[in-house]
């Protein structure tokens, strides 16, 4: 049984920031949105020029994410390190990262620190995490995984679902903390609650192996597919082997077929094996192989809301 471990930042830098702020993908503006978002930007300078910190702080969004005005991570750093100043845990903790990623400034780690540990201090989540983060790879610090679980469990507390997850994870395997399956499921549970698919995936699996807990597929398989129709690679995996194996459900190997399709084709090694080895025993006939297509097809179509 695989198990998603931590969620840690690319390439060990700190993490991003918490769900309030986080960057969205950019979406295409007509020509009357255009206009509007420019207007929108000349007053959000004015207003940020003359002190105003949320406008700072917008502007800098802006500007990092490129909305309504041209991306330039030199502007996104300057408003932010106004707001920064006057101690706004929101634009630290932007700041901060921008250190780490040394986007619109050069990669200093320990400006990041500084900046980050500003914000925590402050009982802000997201750079709560990103300090957990720090320790747990031990970026700009030395590797402490007491100091990464208690900087998480600060996270975690208010509510902050990655950060819940890791918790979680660090007592389930007895990383900087003193393993405790209980606390492990009772944080699972909180992230799963937020519909946070790598805990959904993990408390599915500790319900259906019975660790710490009677095993119980009943409880395991809903949270298990609730993961997997979310687009997790790993659970969609895990439904395939039990669709496969009849495990906790009645065997069927279309269905099988048709979740190791969706796992395959985001890369998991497992559902690849899998198909490679249905196709070669030639499990399924070519009507089945049909359904199975047609099904994945329907199932994808549903992760990405039809479109």
């Amino acid at each position: 049984m695989r198990r998603i471990i931590m969620t840690l930042a690319a390439a060990a830098l700190l993490a991003s920031a918490a769900p309030a702020f986080a960057v969205q993908d950019a979406v295409a503006l007509t020509d009357q949105q255009r206009a509007r978002e420019t207007m929108d930007i000349g007053v959000l300078t004015q207003k940020a020029a003359s002190g105003d910190v949320r406008a700072q702080v917008r502007l800098g969004d802006d500007y990092y994410v490129g909305n309504g005005v041209g991306q330039d991570y030199a502007q996104a750093f300057h408003w932010y390190e106004k707001a920064a100043r006057t101690g706004d845990p929101e634009a630290q903790t932007e700041l901060g990262l921008m250190y780490a990623k040394g986007q619109g400034v050069a990669k200093d780690y320990a400006q990041a620190l500084n900046w980050t540990r500003k914000a925590a201090d402050q009982g802000y989540a997201g750079a709560q995490y990103n300090l957990g983060i720090a320790y747990d790879t031990g970026v700009a610090v030395d590797h402490d995984s007491a100091a990464a679980f208690g900087w998480y469990l600060k996270a975690a507390q208010q509510g902050y679902d990655i950060a819940q997850f890791n918790v979680a994870n660090m007592y389930e395997l007895g990383d900087g903390v003193t393993q405790d399956y209980a606390q492990a499921m009772s944080w699972y549970q909180k992230a799963a609650d937020q519909d946070y698919a790598p805990a959904q995936y993990n408390l599915g699996n500790m319900y259906l192996a019975g660790e710490g807990v009677t095993a119980d597929p009943a409880k395991a398989l809903p949270l298990i597919s609730a993961s997997a129709k979310q687009g997790f690679p790993l659970a969609q995996s895990r439904m395939a082997a039990l669709y496969y194996q009849g495990q906790g459900v009645a065997q069927d190997k279309v269905e099988a077929y048709a979740w190791a399709l969706l796992a395959a084709d985001a890369g998991d090694g497992d559902a690849q094996a899998l198909l490679a080895a249905m196709d070669s025993a030639h499990e399924l006939n070519d009507d089945q192989h049909a359904q199975a297509a047609r099904a994945a097809d329907q199932l994808a179509q549903a992760l990405t809301g039809g479109a």
